[in-house]
C-alpha cells in the first residue's frame, strides 16, 4: 500500500553548538532550512553550551586567564536570544521539541556539587526558557524514541564510536558527541531488522581553543529525518561545506 506524504513526519536534529562557539554562519542558513522544512519533530542533540564559564579543567589548572569575561548569566541570556529565541520562531506551534544535555551541560551539575549554595540558581533550567520542550538529562539509560529511531548525545569516543553504541544498545540510534558523520549497522540472526547507529556532525567552531589548532575530522552540518507511521525512518545528513549545503534541490 502506498503512503500518503501527510502520514509522513518529518524531524531535524542539530547538536554540539557548544554556544557562544557556534558557527555563526552555518547557524543563519540552517534556520532558513528549518523555516522551509516545517518540521514535525525538533531535537537539540546536546552541548548546545559550551558551558566554559565552569570549565573544570581549566579551573584544575588554575587557569584564570581562561576565565576571562566569561559570565554564567551573560551565556545564558546569549544561548536564550541567538539561538533558542530564534529557532522556536521559524518552528511551527505544533512541532515537538526535545533538548537533550550533553557532557557539557552536565558541567554545571558538577559546579553546583562543589558550591551546593547555588542549587537552584545555576542549573540550565533556570536560566533559560525551556517550558515548552522536552528535557532529556544527560544518562545512558535517558534515550529519546521517535517511531523506531532513538537519540542520545552520546557517551562513547574512539575510531569506531558509531559501532559500539549500536553494539550496546542493539537499536537504531542518532547521536552527536564526536562532532563528525559516521555510521555503522549491525543485524543478528534473531532479528530481521537492521540497527544502524548514525553519528552526526556539529554546528560549532572547528578551532575551539582545546583543540591548539591540530587538524581533525569535525564536521559541520545536521540531521534530518522522516519518520514513517508504522515508525521506519530514513535519516538524510545536512553536510556543511563552507557554511553553505544543498537538501532537497535547494541551495542554501
Amino acid at each position: 500500500m502506498k503512503l500518503k506524504a501527510t502520514k509522513v513526519k518529518t524531524g531535524i536534529a542539530i547538536g554540539d553548538l557548544h554556544y557562544p562557539y557556534h558557527n555563526k554562519k552555518f547557524w543563519k542558513v540552517f534556520l532558513k532550512l528549518v523555516k522551509d522544512v516545517k518540521p514535525d519533530y525538533f531535537v537539540f542533540g546536546g552541548d548546545q553550551l559550551d558551558m566554559d564559564v565552569v570549565n573544570h579543567h581549566e579551573k584544575g589548572k588554575g587557569n584564570l586567564r581562561y576565565f576571562e569575561g566569561k559570565r554564567l548569566k551573560k551565556m545564558y541570556n546569549g544561548f536564550q536570544e541567538e539561538i533558542l529565541d530564534k529557532v522556536e520562531k521559524v518552528l511551527p506551534k505544533k512541532c515537538e521539541k526535545y533538548f537533550l544535555h550533553g557532557n557539557h551541560c552536565f558541567w554545571i551539575e558538577g559546579y553546583i556539587d562543589k558550591h551546593p549554595e547555588l542549587e537552584g540558581l545555576a542549573e540550565i533550567e533556570e536560566n533559560l526558557d525551556l517550558s515548552k520542550w522536552q528535557i532529556f538529562k544527560y544518562d545512558a539509560k535517558k534515550i529519546l524514541k521517535i517511531g523506531k529511531l532513538y537519540f542520545h548525545h552520546g557517551i562513547y569516543t574512539g575510531a569506531h564510536h558509531a559501532k559500539k553504541i549500536v553494539e550496546v544498545y542493539g537499536r537504531s540510534i542518532m547521536t552527536f558527541h564526536l562532532h563528525t558523520y559516521q555510521a555503522h549497522t549491525k543485524v543478528t540472526p534473531i532479528d530481521k531488522e537492521a540497527h544502524t547507529s548514525y553519528s552526526m556532525p556539529c554546528a560549532c567552531n572547528k578551532d575551539l581553543a582545546y583543540m591548539k589548532k591540530r587538524p581533525s575530522d569535525w564536521i559541520v552540518g545536521a540531521g534530518v529525518f522522516k519518520i514513517q507511521p508504522n515508525g521506519n525512518f530514513n535519516v538524510i545528513p545536512v553536510i556543511s561545506i563552507k557554511d553553505h549545503f544543498v537538501f532537497n534541490g535547494k541551495y542554501y
